[in-house]
């Protein structure tokens, strides 16, 4: 049998049909009913002329469709292209055009971007909004009036599933295309790693669906027969999360180090009025958690298996810190899972001795990347050989426990986003009175790492804080923004007359030590 995502959703709806598969506020779908829509959805986009291969792009905030929305792509072999809602028009505009997507299937809230990127968006033949403007074709009545029978579309597990999207180091985002059977593979290790994820489970889901961690976790839990639950994904607010997990009984959960961080500064009065003794499984990701971060963790969580874990959109998972590991390998990503295999490479492609620093490369089952997206430049780039890297680096212990020193070069990750420099960096050179710049990432207490920006002006020019963030504005993404900018008479380069980054950050945060 072919293992396909669409293949095992009505397995899974065949055995657990009245059973609830994902809920949304006051919407709650069954298996059943989830099977039904998808098939209804794969059928009406196949009526307009959508064809196994073509790309359907998705912009949703947190919602139940998201479910029916995967699975009836993936029964009529349609790629399915998430976006990122936090996305300016200008961005949204790349991604939409470098997938050629036929299709955008979008909420009402997105009305207005939509309208801004219509004519710059050739290839988009089909509009679908769930509510929205009279002028799209409307979510519901595509499915109302399509056939429920299975779609009849042969669909092979080394057919792409989806083109996930992560920013690019030049600042142009690249497309991850993934396979059927590759990310189910991923999906299968990981739940084995976790103990098992089964029927039993309820697992809410924090970050925004189109997030490589909540694709994951959504399809995880739907072919075990469990039951997601989405949170809204705009403005987290932590005491809705332990209202949810007592009203739910959650019983597992994946966050990002600044959500536990705003769950743990409520007041004891809020934190301790909220049954969550149903939470038994809580994970991880983006960043190594601090000591005291964990050990409050665990005590708010009376009893969970906190796991901590390492991975990317292209790399699947890569390692676990597992709860026996938690307090004796503190800022550690934990081992290598089963089916991985990890190396750390110097220049020259030689291994580095254990507790040395080199860039991580993967190689194994649950690496999920095929090829980036009409980017041969950029698969060569992430290979070596067989080998696969994210541009990590990190250090080995004797133990063979994983240790990021410095993650994608100098990405900065805030509140679990990834931000690259070069990207924010090439919008503030544009300003007429900037000569040359720095983004780099400073320790927030909020956010993790908060987007600084170090700028050098060209003589005789004088700026303040505030034009420089109001000029990215319409410009970046609101994560990407800078949220402090510092001006320097010249800006420390090497020999070859680039701009060191390093210098700069180790220079600003000694002066905060002192």
């Amino acid at each position: 049998m072919e293992v396909t995502l669409g293949k095992l959703l009505s397995m899974t709806a065949a055995k657990y049909a009245n059973k609830t598969a994902i809920i949304f506020g006051e919407t709650r779908y069954t298996y059943a009913e989830v099977e039904e829509r998808a098939n209804r959805l794969a059928n009406a986009l196949i009526k307009m002329g959508v064809k196994k291969g073509d790309r359907c792009a998705i912009m949703f905030y947190n919602r139940a469709e998201w479910l029916e929305v995967y699975y009836g792509l993936a029964k009529a072999g349609i790629i399915a292209v998430p976006l990122n809602f936090r996305f300016t028009s200008s961005e949204m505009k790349y991604v939409l055009n470098n997938s050629k997507a036929k299709v955008l299937i979008y909420e009402e809230s997105f009305s207005e971007i939509v309208d801004e990127i219509k004519e710059d968006t050739p290839s988009l033949l089909h509009y679908i909004g769930l509510g929205g403007k009279k002028s799209v074709i409307h979510y519901e009545e595509c499915l109302k009036f399509s056939s429920t029978e299975k779609p009849e579309v042969d669909v092979y597990e080394n057919d792409p599933l989806l083109i996930g999207y992560t920013s690019g180091t030049t600042g142009f985002p690249k497309g991850a295309v993934i396979s059927h059977r590759k990310l189910m593979t991923n999906h299968l290790v990981f739940s084995k790693e976790l103990g098992g994820i089964n029927c039993t489970d309820k697992m809410l889901l924090i970050m925004p669906m189109f997030h490589a961690n909540s694709t994951w976790f959504l399809q995880m839990v739907a072919l075990t027969g469990g039951t997601s639950v989405a949170f809204p994904s705009v403005g987290f607010n932590p005491e809705k999360l332990l209202r949810v997990i007592q009203t739910e009984k959650i019983t597992f959960t994946s966050v990002v180090p600044t959500m536990l961080t705003q769950i743990l500064n409520l007041p004891d009065s809020i934190k301790n009025k909220y049954d969550v003794s149903s939470l038994r499984l809580l994970l991880c990701s983006s960043a190594p958690l601090m000591s005291k971060t964990k050990e409050e963790t665990m005590k708010l969580f009376d009893g969970i298996d906190l796991y901590e874990f390492y991975g990317g959109t292209e790399g699947g998972i890569i390692t676990l810190l597992r709860p026996q590991d938690q307090v004796r390998k503190t800022r550690s990503v934990g081992q290598v899972v089963i089916g991985q295999e990890v190396r750390l490479l110097d220049k020259s492609g030689n291994e580095v001795p254990k507790g040395e620093i080199g860039e991580l490369y993967v190689r194994g089952i649950c690496v999920v990347l095929e090829e980036y997206w009409e980017n041969p430049d950029a698969t060569r780039e992430a290979y070596r050989g067989e080998w696969f890297t994210l541009g990590d680096m990190a250090r080995m212990d004797e133990e063979g426990f994983i240790y990021l020193e410095d993650r994608k070069k100098d990405m900065i990750i805030s509140g679990g986003e990834n931000v690259y420099p070069s990207e924010v960096e090439n919008v503030i050179v544009r300003y007429p009175k900037v000569a040359a710049v720095a983004v780099i990432g400073l320790p927030d207490e909020k956010w993790g790492e908060r987007v600084h920006a170090v700028i050098e002006l060209n003589p005789g020019e004088v700026a303040v804080e505030q034009e420089i963030i109001d000029f990215c504005r319409d410009q970046l993404a609101g994560y990407k923004r800078p949220k402090s900018v510092d001006f320097v008479e010249k800006l420390p380069k090497n020999a070859t007359g680039k701009i060191v980054r390093r210098t700069i950050k180790d220079s600003i945060l000694s002066v905060a030590l002192h």
